[in-house]
């Protein structure tokens, strides 16, 4: 069938699969906003315009839909065809109970950013900071509080994740004073991790934690030796022809230049970060951080317990796989045991039939004197301590093995 005509996409309708054509994915997409038609996917509105694209399927740009609901008339991007030995998706259309719960989910986000009473306040009194704020504050003042060739501050591992420069330093300060005393009025605290060096946010009500980090993103440009350091290499050099080596002198490779750009970021996975903009800056969004965090640490809640639940399913498949293990190498220790006491069965039950054969033999020849009866009754013992069904064992075999002792 021509790609241009069918794009792979399984649709779960009660319990019966339907195809869906491409033009009819195109027809979606101009139809209602693609975060509508995502949820029928499952998807995020990310997820599904990267598949949209690879398909060469148009969305409607910024603003569409603001302008098609103010009543004017929009003209759609035409459906261009699809080269041809194009490979084609696979998806499946979510049920309207898992469509349900996205909406739920998204409702939640809506409705906890909403009973955010908090008031976000930028201090510039440093007595009111927080005393976190304040030990920052402090430490990242200090001169040995840089770390080389960055131009940026930090020190994570005796005070707040922050990695700013000089310049961007009380404006880093006073972001995350705010938003430390906007957490701490919604059960989430702040405190160090001094031996993984991370600043960590604590819900106490969910019991779990965040990672916490404010970094300014620096602009990096090769560096240009100054005159001064062109002559203290100059000296370096010249100093080998005098016969004394003078120390290398220290010249950075690149020069890093403040942005006064920060990223915010809480979490590992799941994860979210903020960024400055060159339309809003984090000070305007400092509510949404503290609102964001709220549904974050829920997430990460949800996803603790999720993993709590592999976990424990993991374990009890390993005790599992142990057991069935330790079973079949009991069991073939015991079939290797019973083979070995049938084989001494079978060569007892052999000694024994040799012992008569033996004594037979003597008495046809009448020479059944009593050197040989010893033999029969050693060769008969020989063959009783041989076989398993005779509980006596042998004085001499059965003994512990001699230990060799030092004679000299």
């Amino acid at each position: 069938m021509n790609p241009d005509v069918l794009v792979m996409v399984l649709i779960m309708s009660s319990d019966v699969e339907k195809m869906i054509d491409r033009q009819m994915l195109y027809e979606e997409v101009w139809n209602e906003p693609v975060s509508v038609v995502a949820l029928r996917y499952g998807l995020s509105d990310v997820g599904l315009a990267k598949i949209c694209r690879s398909l060469v399927i148009p969305l409607p740009s910024r603003g569409y839909w603001a302008k098609i609901s103010s009543g004017r008339e929009m003209k759609r991007v035409p459906l261009s065809p699809l080269a041809e030995g194009r490979a084609m998706p696979s998806l499946k259309k979510s049920t309207s109970d898992q469509i349900s719960e996205h909406i739920e989910a998204k409702n939640e986000v809506k409705k906890i950013r909403q009973e955010i009473t908090t008031k976000v306040v930028l201090s510039d009194e440093i007595a009111e900071l927080h005393p976190l704020v304040k030990m920052a504050s402090k430490r990242l003042r200090q001169r040995d509080a840089w770390p080389t060739d960055t131009n940026l501050r930090c020190a994570s591992g005796e005070v707040l994740n922050l990695s700013v420069t000089p310049v961007s330093l009380d404006r880093a300060l006073h972001i995350v004073d705010a938003l430390l005393k906007a957490f701490e009025a919604n059960s989430i605290t702040a405190h160090i991790d001094s031996n993984k060096e991370i600043t960590l946010l604590r819900d106490e009500n969910l019991k779990i934690e965040m990672s916490f980090s404010l970094i300014e993103q620096v602009k990096r440009t090769l560096h240009e030796e100054t005159p001064s350091e062109k002559k203290a290499l100059q000296r370096y050099r010249d100093s080998f022809r005098f016969g004394r080596q003078a120390e290398y002198p220290h010249i950075p490779k690149y020069d890093y230049q403040a942005t006064g750009l920060f990223t915010i970021q809480i979490g590992h996975w799941p994860s979210r970060k903020w960024n400055d903009t060159p339309k809003s800056t984090l000070e305007t969004r400092l509510g949404e951080v503290v609102a964001d965090t709220l549904v974050l640490a829920k997430e990460t809640h949800a996803k603790a317990i999720e993993d709590a639940r592999r976990e424990d399913e993991r374990q009890r498949a390993k005790q599992h796989y142990e057991f069935l293990v330790a079973r079949r190498e009991e069991e073939i220790s015991r079939l290797k045991n019973l083979e070995l006491q049938a084989e001494n069965w079978k060569r007892a039950e052999f000694l024994r039939e040799y012992a008569a054969a033996v004594e037979q033999r003597s008495l046809l020849n009448g020479v059944l004197d009593r050197e040989a009866v010893e033999w029969l009754l050693w060769a008969r013992a020989k063959a009783d301590s041989l076989d398993p069904l005779v509980p006596v064992s042998d004085p001499i075999l059965d003994a512990p093995e001699p230990q060799r002792r030092g004679f000299w």
